[in-house]
């Protein structure tokens, strides 16, 4: 979620003795997570100027941009992760109280109660999509490099 991605890559590097090698998982914009975070960008103001959005980190072309010739062997996979829950709203309802972004905006809307539900509403069909036997399925992008 480094919103300032040449700070966070450089420190990530920084740390990193040359021919270690580093791996993060991050969320694809298209894919649950991603989702989630252009939905709440919808509702919430815009970030402070020189940020990036968090759903970049989950693209690959963007990630080997970011690296530029800093790194070799970059390499990326996915993987699935689900969380057990009970339905879509049981979801919504653990994500605005353990997801930041979600719990600021939940926090912003509380005086503006129809908004609150639209925002409610679309967050519990989007979560529809990726649910199913009592589970959410979260997919995500494994990025993987070598420092040289």
């Amino acid at each position: 979620f480094g919103p300032r991605p040449d700070i966070t890559l450089a420190e990530m590097l920084r740390v990193l003795k040359p021919g270690g090698r580093i791996a993060f998982s991050t969320w694809p914009p298209e894919l649950y997570t991603g989702r989630i975070f252009r939905l709440i960008g919808s509702y919430a103001p815009p970030p402070p100027p020189g940020t990036s959005p968090p759903g970049e980190w989950g693209d690959p072309t963007i990630v080997r941009e970011r690296f530029g010739e800093r790194v070799t062997d970059i390499t990326f996979g996915t993987g699935t992760m689900f969380l057990p829950a009970l339905s879509p709203a049981h979801v919504r309802v653990f994500t605005e109280v353990n997801a930041g972004p979600a719990a600021r905006l939940v926090e912003m809307l509380k005086d503006d109660p129809p908004r609150l539900a639209q925002f409610r509403a679309e967050l519990e069909a989007l979560t529809a999509d990726y649910f199913s036997d009592n589970r959410l399925r979260q997919d995500f992008l494994m990025s993987r490099a070598t420092k040289r």
